[in-house]
């Protein structure tokens, strides 16, 4: 069981190096009018985040949407039963858990790849 962790947490690291640190990675940030204008574009519902009271980034994942003014559902599933089973039913694994305008995030919150996801 320690091994399997062990390997989980290269796993991640490994890729969280690969998709930062890349060549392809690009630098180029959004400015804060187009993060703006997207952010007014989101209306409810459109964005669904899954997570629990006690995951340090969900909290993160919520400060930045708020910051940057993005209209989000939060489902709790510590506090709602049915948000667990949503969660369950889509295979997800961890939290934060996004749900954009039908497209899941694949590992987590990445505000690159929730800014992709909405420009698409």
């Amino acid at each position: 069981m320690g091994r399997l962790i062990m390997l989980l947490i290269i796993a991640a690291a490994v890729q969280f190096a690969w998709k930062h640190y890349s060549p392809s990675h690009s630098n180029t940030e959004p400015s804060s009018e187009q993060i703006s204008q997207l952010a007014s574009s989101v209306k409810p519902g459109e964005v669904i985040m899954y997570s629990t009271t006690e995951c340090g980034y969900c909290h993160q994942a919520k400060a930045w949407l708020n910051q940057n003014g993005f209209a989000f559902t939060e489902c709790n599933m510590t506090i709602d039963q049915r948000c667990q089973q949503e969660f369950n039913a889509y295979g997800a694994i961890g939290t934060p858990f996004l749900i954009v305008r039908g497209q899941q995030m694949k590992d987590g919150f990445d505000s690159d790849e929730f800014l992709q996801k909405l420009a698409s």
